[in-house]
């Protein structure tokens, strides 16, 4: 199930989040999450009736990893 993050209103999406586990680090900083063998995948969700979130490259430990390596 994804998490909202943040929502764009003039482009009509939603960056969402969902934990996956895993044993990879960080796609940008090459760290783990504290005390979890999870990361976050993030994905954009168009507004829609039956639309599904679009999934990024990469297993991130934060948003701001996400952003830098996807600027």
């Amino acid at each position: 199930m994804a998490t909202s993050v943040s929502r764009d209103p003039f482009a009509r999406t939603t960056l969402v989040r969902r934990l996956v586990e895993t044993s990879q680090s960080c796609s940008w900083c090459g760290q783990k999450r504290r005390g979890s063998g999870k990361l976050f995948e993030y994905g954009t969700e168009r507004d829609g009736i039956y639309t599904r979130p679009a999934w990024h490259k990469g297993l991130f430990c934060g948003k701001s990893c996400h952003n830098d390596y996807h600027g």
